[in-house]
């Protein structure tokens, strides 16, 4: 996924702020699991994010084009783990790297569960294992 940075996504130093690429990163996912099928859930199932692990590496300003680059990296029963690069079009170089554990959840009762064997294979299909 590309998105150019604009005004509004900038803090008061003019560099886009932490939690905008917060919402780069999600839209990029959904993106991902849009293009690929995985999307809706079967079930009532619902996928949540259950941990961010996110390292910012270099600022990214008014104007620049992002490109964000989604890899499933771990693949469990229970969750995966999808790493997410936003990188200065440009130049290639890394803004941020995230690496994001979703767990499946049952929409109505709210609790973690296993991942259906459908979803569990299609995710298998687009992994980097």
């Amino acid at each position: 996924m590309k998105i150019r940075v604009r005004n509004y996504h900038l803090d008061g130093y003019g560099h886009v702020n932490h939690a905008r690429y917060l919402e780069f990163l999600e839209e990029a996912r959904w993106l991902f699991f849009e293009q690929h099928g995985l999307l809706p859930l079967p079930g009532g199932l619902q996928l949540v994010v259950a941990r961010i692990d996110i390292r910012y590496r270099r600022p990214a300003v008014d104007g620049v084009e992002l490109q964000i680059i989604s890899e499933i990296k771990e693949l469990t029963v229970r969750h995966f783990l999808v790493r997410q690069t936003i990188l200065l079009a440009a130049s290639g170089k890394s803004a941020a790297e995230a690496d994001i554990t979703i767990m499946p959840v049952d929409g109505s009762s709210g609790r973690a569960v296993r991942m259906p064997e459908t979803l569990l294979t299609t995710l298998q299909a687009f992994s980097s294992l």
